[in-house]
């Protein structure tokens, strides 16, 4: 937790200084969520940081989960360039390229996989994907390719499916649908419907072996919304 809060410290000061320069304390804090006395605590490496504030933060300025509780890739698109001494290594990233004739998009599969039980490793893959249809489905920088291990998604999702994530997509909206979450630095795949009534989220396995649990909207990270999956049909 003491080194999610100083890399949360770091990347305010970098969003201070660089991603929206000049931006008052007043106004960051109404956007994360929080306020300037709480946020002055976290300054101090004081307090819990709430997931709200960590969702508004990743929504709001396209920052990398994955570099903020991990340490690993870019805090943001482009960083490496210009803050090289706070990214990590570059095999961690989700990293995008496009062709010369920006018809395509190649999404490079993360060498940690995405787990419908957690984390676990993979050797990295590269897919292609039309960049026409990418920009319909959201931003391409935002885009994440990863693998699913585990039985809790099944049968809809299987062990060794490939996922698209849309990390920009943070809102579970009242139909629902299929999201990454990170629980307590834990990132899986589950199934996520709006409960308006009670303001809650409905969490769910779409295998009927495990139950599904209700938790607040601040209790859960959500870290993008499954937008496509790829299947070998030999396994």
């Amino acid at each position: 937790m003491e080194e999610l809060l100083s890399r949360f410290i770091l990347i305010i000061d970098i969003i201070k200084s660089y991603l929206a320069e000049g931006i008052h304390d007043s106004e960051l804090t109404k956007i994360l969520g929080t306020n300037e006395n709480t946020l002055r605590h976290y300054k101090r490496k004081k307090g819990l940081l709430k997931s709200l504030v960590v969702v508004n933060l990743i929504k709001h300025y396209n920052i990398n989960p994955l570099w903020l509780f991990k340490g690993e890739g870019e805090p943001f698109p482009g960083a490496r360039n210009i803050f090289p001494n706070i990214c990590g290594p570059v095999h961690c990233l989700a990293s995008v390229r496009s062709d010369p004739q920006n018809e395509y998009l190649f999404v490079n599969q993360t060498r940690g996989k995405i787990s419908a039980d957690g984390i676990a490793s993979d050797q990295d893959a590269e897919i292609a994907f039309r960049m026409d249809w990418i920009k319909r489905k959201g931003n391409p920088e935002s885009i994440s390719l990863m693998k699913v291990s585990g039985d809790a998604m099944e049968p809809t999702l299987l062990s060794g499916d490939r996922l698209l994530i849309n990390k920009s997509n943070t809102t579970v909206s009242l139909e629902g649908g299929i999201y990454a979450i990170s629980v307590h630095d834990e990132i899986m795949i589950r199934r996520i419907q709006y409960m308006f009534r009670d303001n809650k989220l409905k969490i769910m396995c779409d295998n009927t072996r495990y139950d599904p649990i209700k938790a607040d909207r601040a209790q859960v990270m959500i870290c993008g919304k499954v937008i496509w999956f790829g299947r070998d049909i030999e396994r």
